[in-house]
């Protein structure tokens, strides 16, 4: 039986936990299961609780209830969450306060607001939970009256993913590039199937990955199982590459609630200039008197340009300087020879000086020469022994 005042709340002493308890409440509710009073049948086992949810000739009255009760919902909710959540049992204790509950009164639904239970001992019913709208509830039955509510638990716990990319700024040819990506859910709920994806850039290889990874359609793939509030976790790959320049990454992760997520990073592949300086003469020994011819090649062994190459010659004192030529031009302050700077070699290129000098007196001679461009700074020195006799 639920009984209630017309114009003032009734002050109603009850029994909680083994003490006096005074509760407000608007309505009462002593004894539960008069067939007048009912909402539905008694419930013995949780599938009839799915009935009840699930009966056409009841939904309307769900439906009344729930609209006198203001509710902002979605009934449609509240009907597949009966018919695939959870069902569990519960007990509303002695003293429990009921935001409203479903009753009868000849036959017509009420929607009875602020009801408490103040029977004699704890009231067996059935219960689960759903979301409607971003807000869940939950929603409560009790077995001898299918007199149903609903408790507001408060908004859903929404997961928020992000994902953030790292990669070294620049390396060196022939190194490979470790990429890794670190997923966060900085939200107040548990994401769940995570997919993050990394497509590969033109000119990468992939040489492996991280655990759970996979390849595919030119892109490295993870499906994150779960991601709970505050979690990150990481995923990495190592590409090989195949030119110098910049590769950029942009990577995704996508939960099955979240906002798909996106990053970017990239790496520079930095080319290294290796310039080999030879020389040699074409003839030794030479005699006094005689000529000799030096070869001077420059080349560039490495993967980038080197600048303002250029070249510096200086003569024993025991030669004299008769005519060069070469890849640039060549000048002369008394015995010392420069070459006109190479404004760029490329990897693999070569220049090269040819430069006859005259034997003028006995001597185990040393030809001198120094290499420098933008990116040594230190020049570098070659000498050529000529035995001149």
């Amino acid at each position: 039986m639920i009984g209630r005042t017309k114009w003032t709340k009734r002050f109603a002493l009850v029994a909680a936990l083994g003490m006096q308890v005074a509760v407000w409440a608007e309505h009462r509710a002593t004894v539960l299961g008069n067939p007048a009073t009912r909402f539905a049948d008694p419930l013995v086992a949780s599938e009839d609780l799915r009935w009840r949810f699930r009966d056409s000739k009841l939904k309307p009255d769900i439906a009344e209830v729930l609209r006198q009760w203001g509710w902002k919902g979605r009934t449609e909710d509240l009907f597949q969450a009966a018919e695939k959540s959870e069902i569990v049992p519960v007990e509303i204790p002695v003293g429990g306060r009921m935001p409203f509950m479903s009753t009868r009164r000849a036959g017509k639904v009420v929607c009875l607001k602020d009801v408490v239970w103040v029977g004699e001992k704890p009231v067996p019913a059935f219960a689960f939970t759903f979301t409607s709208l971003g807000q869940r509830y939950r929603c409560v039955t009790p077995q001898a009256c299918s007199n149903f509510f609903l408790e507001d638990l408060g908004a859903e716990p929404v997961p928020v993913i992000s994902i953030d990319c790292s990669t070294p700024k620049e390396l060196l040819p022939g190194r490979p590039i470790k990429v890794c990506l670190t997923v966060r859910n900085t939200g107040d709920g548990r994401e769940s199937n995570v997919v993050v994806r990394l497509p590969l850039p033109t000119g990468a290889t992939l040489r492996e990955f991280s655990a759970g990874g996979r390849e595919e359609s030119g892109a490295v793939v993870w499906t994150l199982d779960s991601v709970g509030p505050g979690a990150a976790v990481e995923v990495c790959v190592s590409l090989g590459v195949e030119r110098l320049g910049t590769f950029e990454f942009s990577a995704a992760a996508k939960g099955a609630k979240s906002a798909e997520a996106k990053t970017s990073c990239e790496t520079f592949i930095r080319g290294v200039p290796a310039i080999l300086l030879e020389i040699v003469d074409l003839e030794d020994p030479i005699e006094v008197g005689g000529q000799v011819t030096y070869v001077i090649r420059v080349t560039n062994q490495g993967s980038a340009a080197g600048t303002n190459v250029k070249v510096k010659c200086t003569l024993a004192a025991s030669q004299e300087y008769i005519a060069g030529s070469g890849s640039t031009v060549l000048t002369t302050v008394g015995r010392v020879l420069n070459t006109e700077p190479i404004p760029s070699l490329a990897p693999k290129d070569s220049a090269e000086w040819r430069l006859v000098v005259r034997a003028a007196q006995a001597d185990d001679a040393r030809f001198s020469v120094e290499l420098s461009s933008d990116q040594f700074e230190i020049p570098i020195h070659e000498n050529e022994s000529t035995r001149q006799y």
